[in-house]
């Protein structure tokens, strides 16, 4: 860890580059019938999603598909498309892609099986999925045949840093700096940092980033919406508003800078801005965010109707990504426990991670047991969650209402402290709901 840190004063900004690829299975073979063939080369480009010609990717996109239609028996042309595709995701949060790279990279494996940019994109698209375990296996078949492969380090330190395995994820991270010093290493970097509570390290190393920039202008978009929110989470709203204004004058449709960008409007009770970025977001695709943001809204306007029409469509388009195996149930259980409806559900769903070490989780867990009345879980849950001195105001008013609960006027009482000095506007719905007595699983 002590490494990371001192070699964060000496790293030369250089320019991304992003290896990124997906993952591909062949199918199950039938005991009944011959084994299945997996689809041709052209029904895996018919199936490829139609993009909108205004996007930033679009000529890119069909230039890719074009060369590969035209060559398709060449691995690259194959891994080019879904590193394309892979920047699409990234820029739209669109899980539907994910499927449409699985194949395309599945076609690339046949071709060229020790192909490191396609067994890295293996690894986080599984890691994407949350199937860490495998994400691991394919990271490290990747290392076998390049043991410098900096994606590969990289796609480990995100799937320890999920896991809740710190220490692991700084090893990871430090040997991707050491490889390639560059946007993609330092935002990872950063994020790790200011998860384990060093704030004043990552706001300066994601700065580092921004400035390094990269290729793709939504990537260095991605770093901006991550400094901006941790600015926002220290309070410091005109800063994080000035990091993202750059994108927003360009008129972004990045998902993650419209997302933080309402944040910051709602904290500064300016609820028809906050409206606006999130109407932005659903122009482009349903997104569970910016619907549950807009029912928020609603509700603090006191228009519970029109609040309960946005988190009914948060729920149906929670039920058709069940559909995809799209995974978003620690949101889910946040968004049930945060509103108080159907808690038996927000349980059953947390504790999904339920001996998780992973501090968002661990936050979730908690904040979900304390609505379901469970007490003595949510003090255990909640001291996984502040064991990293995550600068995450949430983190710590959840802390406040347990003690409280519990009857830890002290600590209850430090961490509403903690609160007031980083950002109390944090989360304007749930300071408001809190208080409300929560119904019983």
């Amino acid at each position: 860890m002590k490494l990371l840190i001192r070699s964060l004063l000496v790293i030369n900004c250089l320019v991304i580059a992003f290896a990124l690829a997906w993952r591909g299975k062949p199918e199950a073979s039938s005991k009944a019938t011959p084994a299945a063939s997996p689809p041709s080369s052209s029904k895996v480009l018919e199936a490829l999603p139609e993009l909108d010609l205004l996007q930033p990717m679009s000529k890119a996109y069909h230039l890719a598909v074009s060369k590969t239609q035209a060559s398709p028996k060449i691995a690259r042309n194959w891994t080019e498309l879904g590193e394309i595709l892979a920047q699409l995701q990234r820029d739209s949060g669109d899980s539907t892609l994910l499927s449409h790279a699985e194949s395309v990279y599945h076609e690339a494996l046949q071709l060229d099986p020790k192909n490191v940019t396609a067994l890295t994109g293996m690894a986080w698209v599984t890691g994407g999925y949350h199937r860490f375990d495998e994400s691991v296996r394919w990271a490290n078949q990747a290392l076998v045949i390049d043991p410098d492969c900096n994606a590969a380090f990289g796609i480990l330190g995100d799937a320890a840093l999920e896991l809740g395995d710190y220490d692991a994820a700084f090893d990871h991270y430090q040997k991707m700096m050491d490889l390639r010093p560059d946007l993609s290493s330092w935002s990872r970097g950063a994020h790790l940092l200011w998860i384990t509570g060093k704030t004043y390290q990552a706001i300066s190393l994601m700065e580092k980033a921004i400035r390094a920039g990269a290729p793709y202008a939504e990537n260095t978009a991605w770093c901006r919406a991550r400094l901006a929110t941790m600015l926002f989470c220290q309070g410091a709203l005109l800063p994080a508003e000035m990091v993202i204004q750059e994108p927003l004058k360009s008129g972004t449709k990045n998902v993650h800078i419209l997302l933080i960008a309402a944040k910051i409007a709602a904290a500064k009770q300016e609820p028809d801005r906050a409206r606006d970025f999130y109407q932005k977001i659903l122009e482009v695709r349903p997104n569970l965010e910016a619907l549950a943001g807009l029912g928020d809204l609603m509700a603090i306007q006191n228009k519970p109707d029109d609040a309960e029409k946005f988190y009914q469509q948060v729920e149906a388009l929670h039920a058709a990504n069940l559909k995809l195996s799209h995974h978003d149930h620690s949101f889910m259980a946040r968004f049930y426990a945060d509103r108080n409806r159907n808690l038996p559900e927000a349980l059953r769903m947390a504790e999904e991670h339920k001996l998780t070490k992973n501090v968002t989780e661990a936050d979730t867990l908690a904040w979900v047991y304390f609505k379901s009345g469970l007490l003595p879980q949510a003090i255990d849950a909640m001291k996984r969650a502040l064991a990293q001195n995550t600068p995450d105001p949430e983190f710590h008013y959840h802390a406040a209402l347990i003690a409280q609960a519990y009857g830890d006027q002290e600590s209850s009482q430090k961490h509403f402290a903690q609160v007031a000095a980083m950002n109390p506007s944090f989360n304007l719905l749930q300071i408001v709901s809190a208080a409300i007595p929560a119904s019983q699983p």
